[in-house]
């Protein structure tokens, strides 16, 4: 596999990662007490590691 060919699958799957989280963080506002604060918290770690991952490059 080439290098281009290993950015285009790491992007794919950071952008669904992204797209996940925020989903988890927008249906979790929607839910009142633990399990929607659960699914906000999940969501928002998942951005959180995903701008861990993206900035480790740049130390």
């Amino acid at each position: 596999m080439n290098d281009s060919m290993e950015n285009f699958i790491r992007n794919v799957l950071m952008l669904i990662i992204f797209i996940v989280g925020m989903a988890l963080v927008i249906v979790g506002q929607k839910h009142i007490g633990a399990p929607g604060l659960g699914l906000m918290l999940l969501g928002l770690a998942m951005l959180i590691g995903l701008l861990w991952f993206y900035n480790r490059k740049y130390k």
